[in-house]
């Protein structure tokens, strides 16, 4: 799952800054098992959908960006 932060996100004591792009895939990502901030933008369908299951009362906020091509 790929996803791309668009604002500061704390996590385990650190700020991440705002762009940076996350592959959960990737044994060592640090944020792997935590929830997509509402504000990401997913890159790809796996975290679309991860985001639209976590944030359904919500769907109006997301920030959308991946596409089925």
């Amino acid at each position: 799952m790929r996803f791309r932060t668009n604002s500061p996100w704390p996590v385990h004591g650190v700020v991440i800054p705002g762009g940076t792009v996350f592959d959960t895939n990737d044994p060592g990502c640090p944020v792997k098992g935590l929830t997509i901030p509402i504000d990401a933008t997913p890159l790809d369908a796996e975290a679309y959908e991860v985001q639209l299951k976590s944030y359904a009362e919500h769907r109006h906020l997301l920030s959308g960006g991946w596409e089925e091509k």
